[in-house]
């Protein structure tokens, strides 16, 4: 008898617990959800970034052609044997070994600019999409926080 009573508690409870569980489901499901009111996030421009990145792009380019002239002037100036031809060849060569590494480290820092400009950068605090501010006004909490 006590088997038996203990099997029926246990079908009881197998069938009803899901019934219950449905019903209490749909009540939740009845009440409406809340609307929260979205912001669309900002947009800015990059323009400043991707110039920056292109003429660093562009500097870059442009020393290696630099260096490669330095290196045929420096061709010259080694087979050179006239010493006015061996003195102009190698200020030449200097010169524009000092053109090809201006540019190249010019160009690394513009493109270093325009990456911490396009990446790293964060807005303006008036620009931010979360703000945290203090706000003493009739019916406003003290402290605000949007996101």
């Amino acid at each position: 008898m006590k088997r038996t009573r203990g099997r029926a508690i246990i079908l009881l409870a197998v069938t009803i617990l899901p019934v219950v569980w449905a019903a209490r489901a749909h009540a939740q499901a009845a009440s409406p959800f809340p609307e929260i009111q979205t912001r669309e996030p900002t947009r800015r421009s990059h323009a400043w970034a991707y110039l920056s990145m292109g003429i660093g792009a562009a500097l870059i380019g442009v020393s290696f052609p630099l260096a490669n002239h330095a290196d045929d002037l420096y061709a010259d100036y080694a087979v050179a044997t006239d010493p006015d031809e061996i003195e102009r060849l190698y200020d030449e060569t200097t010169k524009f070994d000092w053109y090809s590494r201006g540019a190249l480290v010019g160009g690394e820092a513009f493109m270093g600019l325009g990456l911490y400009l396009r990446f790293i950068r964060q807005p303006r605090r008036d620009q931010a999409d979360a703000t945290l501010g203090l706000r003493l006004e009739p019916g406003r909490c003290a402290l605000d926080w949007r996101f």
